[in-house]
């Protein structure tokens, strides 16, 4: 006697797809969202974001973009950040960020600072050296980020 091999017919392939499916559209989210960023990284690579966007407008334009207030995107970077205003948001380790182009000695400088308010407090002191490893020297007290009155601040740049 010879036994007939059958195979899966259609309806049977489909159902088999659609569970795998659904089990997959169950799982795989709960395991993206297990992998959450680290904090200290995502705010010193908005820091090196928004540096390299008042540079580049720097070398472009020849003036810095003007002051603005905690939060707020100074007008001159619209172009550069359409679709989200790194400004308007929290920074991932506590605070809010500042556009500050301010005089320090004499001198202007252009700095990106760390400012808490009651909505987003300070950021642990552990954070910010952690922030300053990495972006810097790793010490609140050198280099171009450190604490700054009640906050902290990351110097993009003398302008002259």
């Amino acid at each position: 006697m010879i036994k007939q091999i059958t195979g899966f017919t259609f309806t049977e392939l489909v159902v088999v797809l659609l569970t795998i499916g659904l089990i997959a559209a169950i799982v795989v989210p709960r395991f993206a969202s297990a992998s959450t960023p680290n904090p200290v990284v995502a705010a010193g690579d908005d820091i090196i974001e928004m540096a390299r966007a008042v540079e580049y407008y720097k070398a472009n334009k020849g003036t810095w973009p003007s002051e603005t207030d905690t939060g707020v995107l100074p007008p001159e970077l619209a172009m550069t950040f359409r679709s989200e205003n790194p400004f308007a948001q929290p920074c991932p380790i506590g605070s809010r960020y500042d556009y500050d182009y301010i005089t320090i000695n004499k001198s202007n400088a252009i700095l990106i600072s760390l400012l808490p308010d009651a909505s987003a407090p300070a950021p642990t002191i552990t954070n910010a050296q952690a922030l300053d490893a990495y972006l810097d020297d790793g010490v609140l007290s050198t280099g171009r980020f450190q604490a700054s009155g009640s906050g902290y601040a990351y110097r993009v740049n003398l302008a002259k």
